[in-house]
C-alpha cells in the first residue's frame, strides 16, 4: 500500500517531481546576438535622417544613435529591425565589461561609425557588448 502511495504521488501530473522526471524542464533561449553599425550624435543634435534612432545611455554618458544597419547573429523568429521596432519607448541601456566599452566612452565618439555586437536583452532595454570595433 505504502508503495501504491509512493508511486501515486510521483507519477501524478500536479507533483512537481513528476513534472521534472516527465522532462517537462522549459527550455530557456538566450537572448538574441545582434551586430549593429551605427553612430552616436549628441542628444541635442536635431539634423534630419533617414536613419532609424534611439537613445542609448553607455555607463554614465546619453546619446542619440543613428543606426545603418542592424542584424541577428542567432536563429531567432525576428530579424534585426523587428527586434528593434520592439523596443518601446526607443532606448537601449549598453552594458558590459569596461574594457569592451571603452571606445564608446571617447570624448570624440560623437559622429564616428562603429559596429558593436551584444546580447539584445529586449524586455529590459539592455545590449550586453561583447565587442565593438570602430568603424573607417
Amino acid at each position: 500500500m505504502l508503495f501504491f502511495l509512493l508511486g501515486f504521488l510521483l507519477l501524478s501530473p500536479h507533483h512537481p517531481l513528476a513534472f521534472a522526471q516527465v522532462g517537462g524542464v522549459p527550455r530557456v533561449k538566450p537572448p538574441p546576438l545582434v551586430r549593429i553599425i551605427g553612430a552616436f550624435a549628441p542628444l541635442e543634435d536635431t539634423q534630419r535622417s533617414n536613419l532609424q534612432t534611439l537613445t542609448v545611455q553607455v555607463k554614465e554618458h546619453k546619446w542619440k544613435m543613428r543606426i545603418r544597419e542592424i542584424k541577428a547573429l542567432t536563429a531567432t523568429n525576428s530579424n534585426g529591425w523587428s527586434l528593434l521596432k520592439d523596443l518601446f519607448p526607443p532606448r537601449l541601456r549598453f552594458t558590459g565589461a569596461d574594457e569592451t566599452l571603452a571606445p564608446l566612452r571617447q570624448e570624440d565618439i560623437a559622429g564616428r561609425p562603429f559596429v558593436v555586437e551584444g546580447r539584445l536583452y529586449v524586455g529590459d532595454h539592455m545590449l550586453y557588448v561583447t565587442a565593438v570595433t570602430m568603424a573607417e
